[in-house]
């Protein structure tokens, strides 16, 4: 599945009106199923609201990302809308929501639902994104205003793995910790495990004899995330690529470390859902 491929301008608008969240969610209902046979606005309208009573969708810093998954959906459908004066959609920060990318999809495609939720979230926190959305003026240049800021690849699963690889990520500035899940979610890696994990100065702190060494060892917060998954071999540089770009240059950052090494022998699986 391509994201390029899955958003339309007809799920689109720049002029989303509505004064509460379930007249909100009316509108993008009938805007997902107005050019769909295989749902009602009804029917629309009840699995958004299901959703959101799991919890809401609406984010921080006005954006929102409704969605919902139906029986009888054949393929994903992605809509974005825009309201200029904001709605109050329950947000997280209580602040008013002004973008909403809207997600429909088929009930038993939940990974590739996830993967889709991941891409979509990142390009949210792109201030540069937003800013251009919300310029936009026409359907067209609100769906091409998202794409410009999507990365290009295919979401697809490979189907032919030519070697693994087992990946070890430490993290001592786990302020991150989030986007480089998110991250694994949008490249499609399925399961990971992540180990909460200390330091040498943690472990010496205990020992009298390194007292007063223990300021050689630095400041810095001594807790970190250990995170583990397996990847095939030529996933791991587009990965560690795309970690950077969040990061920075890693070769310069002492506050995280990448592994990678060859897996001898495995089996079982990481995989949860």
């Amino acid at each position: 599945m391509d994201i390029f491929k899955i958003i339309d301008e007809k799920y689109c608008t720049t002029s989303l009106r509505a004064k509460t969240k379930d007249e909100c969610l009316g509108k993008i209902a009938e805007l997902m199923s107005s050019s769909c046979p295989d749902f009602t606005q009804e029917e629309m309208f009840a699995a958004l609201k299901k959703r959101e009573d799991q919890g809401t969708t609406g984010f921080e810093d006005g954006i929102a990302i409704p969605h919902a998954r139906l029986e009888n959906v054949k393929k994903f459908m992605l809509g974005i809308a825009v309201s200029s004066k904001g709605i109050d959609f329950n947000s997280l920060d209580g602040k008013k929501s002004h973008i909403f990318f809207i997600v429909v999809g088929p009930a038993e495609e939940t990974s590739l639902h996830l993967k889709l939720l991941a891409q979509i979230s990142r390009v949210a926190k792109d201030q540069r994104a937003i800013k251009e959305i919300k310029g936009a003026v026409t359907k067209l240049s609100l769906k091409e205003a998202f794409l410009r800021n999507v990365r290009g690849f295919a979401m697809e699963k490979r189907h032919e793995v030519v070697k693994d690889k087992l990946l070890i990520f430490v993290l001592y500035e786990t302020k991150f910790l989030n986007d480089i899940l998110e991250l694994f979610l949008e490249r499609g890696i399925r399961g990971a495990t992540v180990l909460e994990s200390r330091g040498m100065r943690n472990v010496l702190s205990n020992v009298p004899l390194f007292g007063d060494f223990l300021n050689f060892l630095g400041e810095r917060s001594d807790e970190s995330s250990t995170i583990l998954t397996i990847l095939a071999e030529e996933e791991i540089n587009p990965l560690i690529y795309a970690i950077e770009e969040i990061m920075g240059d890693l070769d310069t950052h002492s506050g995280a470390l990448v592994l990678a090494v060859d897996v001898i022998f495995s089996k079982g699986s990481l995989e949860v859902y």
